[in-house]
This record gives C-alpha cells, sequence and structure tokens, in this order.
C-alpha cells in the first residue's frame, strides 16, 4: 500500500498518532500567529488611544500652550510644564518599546514629511503609519521645549535626553520647528 508495508496493528497505530501530531502542531503554529497579529493590532490601537488622549493629552496640551501662545494669562506654570515634558518623554519611551517588542519598523523622528514620504510602504504597517504623525507632534514638542527650557530652567533630563536621542532625530526636528 502506497510503497510501505505495515507489519501489524502497532505500526498503522503509529502511522495515525504521527498524522494528528502533525496536525495539532500545525494547528498550534497557525493559532500562535493569528494571536500574535491580534496582539499586536491592539498593543497599536492601545498606544494611540495613549497618544492621543489622557495624560498624555494634557502634557501635549500644556507644552503646546507654553510654546505657541502669546497670552500671558494662559501660560502653564514651570512646574506643570517639566512634568508635561517628562510625561511625553515617557509617551515616546512607550511608543519606542511596542515597536521594539511586535518588530514594527522604526526610524528616528525627524520632520514630518520627510518621515511620512521616506518610509517604504513594504517596511511598515499601515498601523504604525498612522502614528507617524503623533510621534513627530510630540517629539517636535518635546525637542522644542528641550532647547528652549532645559538650560534655563536647570532641568535634569540628561539621561532621558540620551534615552530618546537613540530614536529621535532631535537636530533635524529643531531646525523644522526653528522654521514654522
Amino acid at each position: 500500500m502506497f510503497g510501505f508495508a505495515f507489519s501489524g496493528p502497532g505500526d498503522l497505530a503509529t502511522w495515525v498518532s504521527v498524522v494528528f501530531t502533525l496536525i495539532a502542531g500545525a494547528s498550534a503554529a497557525i493559532a500562535f500567529v493569528m494571536l500574535r497579529r491580534r496582539e499586536r493590532r491592539q498593543a497599536l490601537t492601545d498606544l494611540h488611544a495613549s497618544l492621543t488622549s489622557g495624560e498624555t493629552a494634557r502634557a501635549r496640551n500644556t507644552i503646546g500652550t507654553l510654546l505657541y501662545s502669546n497670552e500671558a494669562g494662559d501660560q502653564p506654570t514651570r512646574t506643570e510644564s517639566i512634568e508635561a515634558y517628562f510625561a511625553l518623554i515617557w509617551a515616546l519611551q512607550r511608543a519606542r518599546n511596542v515597536f521594539r517588542t511586535y518588530s514594527l519598523y522604526w526610524r528616528a523622528l525627524d520632520a514630518p514629511q520627510s518621515r511620512l514620504h521616506s518610509i517604504a510602504p513594504s517596511r511598515s504597517s499601515d498601523a504604525s503609519l498612522a502614528l507617524t504623525w503623533n510621534l513627530t507632534e510630540i517629539a517636535e514638542n518635546v525637542v522644542q521645549f528641550h532647547d528652549l527650557y532645559s538650560a534655563k530652567w536647570a532641568i535634569e533630563d540628561e539621561d532621558a535626553w540620551d534615552d530618546i536621542g537613540t530614536y529621535v532625530n532631535a537636530e533635524r526636528l529643531g531646525r523644522s520647528t526653528a522654521r514654522r
């Protein structure tokens, strides 16, 4: 039968168990891949919510008011501004960790247009591209705040600044915000 011979009932049982083991293994592998994709989509959805609401949204508003409002009564306090600055740094760190955990393509954040146009679609997902604008805006605010207030207010942010410097192109963002 098909080029192999059964010498007894034990051989058939062995072949049947091998076939079922292979089917179970393939099913487990498929389930793992599907769950991993679902987990990745959920992580990106949660990250987007984290970047656009709650503490991060309040921090973006505080830093934005400090950097762009001309009304003296609107200005946040120094303490509020520093808290917001670190909240935005932590938001960038969370984003970087999600990208790293799920092996998503990440390049140093820089000016929005160059980032949006230079990422090859095959190296990124629609979800991670959707986060680009938010991440770049946060990075621009962090860089601009750092450049304007870090030394002036004697903020001890060297460790945080060194860390985000590995995935935020501060020099290029500084030039892009100076042009605004």
